[in-house]
């Protein structure tokens, strides 16, 4: 399987079918999941079927009105070279009842996501680190982030106290 045609499957069935999913990774224990970021290394690591299925079970919920949400995630880019991957992807959630315990009401909330896949010689994946911005989608539920464009040509710090 080519690096797209991966990156592409990869995406597919992240949000349709783990069982399919679970077969683009290396054998029980050989390899890793890291996508939660939490003080517990133990409880934020999947490496085994298993706990792909139980961990990431929410991303493919068919069902709208269970207040779980229905996930998508499009890939926009793929980076690939030396038996890694990385994607650029669009996140969307529709149906969800609460964005860690704030009302969505309604609302269909987006955001961006990246994934770093590193593969063994087999093509299978052996490390996944995967990051969604979640910024965005606390600020969909109206919490009053401020995310500054520090980077563009004139930005001036104090206009963030006022």
């Amino acid at each position: 399987m080519s690096y797209a045609d991966l990156a592409r499957r990869w995406a597919e069935t992240r949000t349709s079918d783990l069982d399919a999913h679970a077969e683009l990774y290396a054998a029980d224990e050989l390899f890793v999941i890291e996508s939660r970021k939490v003080d517990d290394h133990l409880a934020d690591t999947i490496s085994d079927r298993a706990d792909l299925r139980r961990q990431l079970a929410f991303w493919t919920n068919e069902d709208a009105g269970n207040g779980q949400g229905v996930h998508s995630l499009t890939l926009r880019e793929t980076l690939e070279g030396n038996g890694h991957l990385l994607l650029h992807w669009d996140y969307a959630v529709e149906g969800l009842d609460a964005f860690h315990g704030l009302p969505v009401e309604g609302r269909v909330l987006t955001s961006k996501g990246s994934t770093f896949l590193q593969l063994d010689g087999d093509g299978k994946i052996v490390l996944e680190s995967t990051f969604l911005n979640e910024t965005p989608l606390y600020q969909q539920v109206g919490v009053p982030l401020v995310t500054p464009h520090y980077w563009v040509e004139g930005f001036d710090p104090a206009a963030l106290a006022a």
